[in-house]
């Protein structure tokens, strides 16, 4: 959201470069989410059919954006473009669940093999 509200080049480019990064940190973590929540026999699938609804959108999204900021501006399009970006991450935070079992009280998923040091020693999970 940082390119909607700049309006000089380098404030535009230090956004741009955010946006390259977070994208690169995404990928994996959706393809790894995709795979987690999917059976080992239809995995491969999943992921397949996932790819072809992300690469769509790149095509649609930019043919889409494209018109959008030619009839509104480029910001409207970088506006949209958010909005919809925000809006399918609380759809998933909502629809999608954690797959490994947590440690009641705690953030952070644990396997039952991983150990707690309380100050007083190890103890397992």
């Amino acid at each position: 959201m940082l390119i909607l509200f700049v309006h000089s080049f380098w404030p535009w480019m230090g956004g741009a470069i955010l946006l390259g990064l977070g994208t690169a940190l995404v990928y994996p973590t959706l393809l790894a989410a995709i795979s987690d929540v999917s059976h080992p026999s239809w995995r491969g699938s999943a992921v397949g059919v996932y790819r072809l609804w992300r690469d769509s959108g790149y095509a649609i999204g930019g043919l889409l954006a494209g018109i959008l900021a030619d009839l509104l501006g480029i910001s409207w399009a970088i506006g949209v473009v958010g909005v919809l970006t925000l809006l399918s991450g609380i759809i998933v935070a909502f629809r999608m669940r954690e797959t490994l079992p947590t440690k009641h009280g705690s953030l952070f998923p644990m396997r039952s093999s991983e150990t707690l040091s309380d100050g007083e020693g190890s103890h397992r999970v």
